[in-house]
């Protein structure tokens, strides 16, 4: 296949494991505080329950916007000094650079006293963010040939749960010993690897044909088979980050869980999210088993672990919970993104795999606002047994794109696990 790049760490498989390794092992960092400790950073300075609402519905927004980005990211090639010329390279450099800014900024601002602050300053670390993934996703659909692409997404999930693994133990450590200003500092400086290795890519002058921007790629978009896969994407996030918005918030109020547990339990989460990924990178590769039955069996273990936090976890069982809950977490994550980097067109592969991010980050919204929103006034249990009912949702999708399938097969998913 045609590489957008050559001679740079990209046009090797290793070389593109180690970039997109360190680029999500950032994000990981950098999810570990957003998704593990900024609902209880709000907390401890006596946020209520409608401003963790009105932040995670807030922080939704940039996912949303990744279409523009990644459309222009597609069409338009960004000058940026000292980060060079490029269609991808320089987009990223740049999100890193917000987020290393944004973070540092946000660490001297009392996040209820200076609310309003807080959140611009939590939204530019989000846009930062927003663009630097959306960029590296297109990215990767440039450079990586269709049979590894379930590989490529594998070592992106695996990569950002050893972020998690690896930090969120020791930030609630650090929290209590030396307070949570050290945590934002350390969130910027963890964008520093990726930003070097990107100095080792290169981009020519000029785009391969196969790749070069095109609005008939968009056309594309418009079919009955892309309606049922953006359902299929709201349904997914819904259950599954409204329960991850929450679930650390349960270890700690619900069940009395100190910030050191929290992040011990929060770690082992990484660990079954390691776990996950890597048996599902595995699973995916197998010829006899096909991305659709793959599917139906993470539906099944996501609506399983939602019933166990309901009906059974508690302080003494609550480790196996959040390592299950980290499995079905990374297994459900690797299912979607391999689907969408198969139907995403090359010609438009940013523009197209923006979108559908951007639809699964609707369903993030709406699930993480309306959990968060609940915390004050309707039982923990019961907000999980509510999110296992949305997940039961995904089994007629699911269905019903593998009849889609059938019917007009997919060579890019036949490449990742035929049926």
């Amino acid at each position: 296949m045609p590489q957008l790049f050559s001679s740079s760490l990209t046009g090797t498989k290793n070389g593109r494991f180690l970039l997109f390794g360190a680029l999500y092992f950032a994000q990981g960092a950098i999810a570990t505080y957003v998704l593990v400790f900024n609902n209880l950073y709000l907390r401890a300075f006596g946020a209520a329950a409608w401003q963790l609402s009105l932040l995670n519905g807030l922080l939704v927004i940039p996912f949303i916007l990744k279409i523009g980005i990644g459309l222009l990211s597609d069409k338009v090639k960004l000058r940026l000094p000292p980060f060079g010329s490029g269609y991808r390279r320089p987009y990223i450099s740049l999100g890193l650079l917000l987020i290393s800014v944004g973070g540092i900024a946000a660490a001297f601002i009392p996040p209820v006293e200076m609310y309003p602050l807080f959140v611009v300053m939590a939204l530019f670390i989000a846009l930062g963010l927003a663009i630097y993934d959306t960029v590296a996703d297109g990215y990767a659909i440039d450079v990586t040939p269709p049979e590894e692409q379930g590989q490529i997404q594998g070592v992106m999930v695996i990569s950002r749960a050893f972020g998690l693994v690896l930090l969120a133990s020791v930030y609630g450590r650090i929290i209590e010993q030396f307070g949570w200003t050290v945590i934002f500092v350390a969130v910027a400086l963890l964008t520093l690897l990726p930003q070097i290795l990107l100095h080792f890519t290169r981009e020519p002058a000029e785009r391969n044909q196969s790749q070069t921007f095109s609005w008939v790629a968009l056309r594309s978009l418009w079919r009955p088979d892309i309606f049922r896969f953006g359902m299929y994407a709201i349904v997914y996030s819904v259950a599954i980050y409204g329960a991850n918005a929450i679930i650390t918030l349960f270890a700690n109020e619900g069940l009395g869980q100190s910030l050191v547990q929290v992040g011990d339990v929060a770690a082992l989460g990484g660990v079954g999210m390691v776990v996950g990924g890597a048996i599902a990178t595995y699973t995916i590769r197998r010829p006899n088993i096909s991305i659709w039955q793959q599917g139906t069996w993470t539906a099944v273990g996501v609506f399983s672990i939602l019933m166990l936090m309901a009906l059974v976890a508690n302080e003494n069982n609550i480790i196996i919970m959040f390592v299950l809950w980290g499995i079905w977490l990374s297994a459900s994550e690797l299912i979607y993104i391999t689907l969408a980097m198969a139907k995403a067109d090359r010609r438009m592969g940013a523009g197209q795999y923006a979108i559908f991010m951007a639809i699964s980050n609707v369903g993030v919204g709406i699930g993480q606002s309306a959990s968060t929103s609940l915390v004050d006034t309707v039982d923990f249990r019961w907000i999980f047994v509510g999110l296992a009912v949305v997940s039961l949702l995904s089994f007629p999708l699911l269905a019903a794109m593998r009849r889609d399938d059938k019917r007009d097969p997919n060579p890019l998913l036949t490449a990742v696990s035929g049926d």
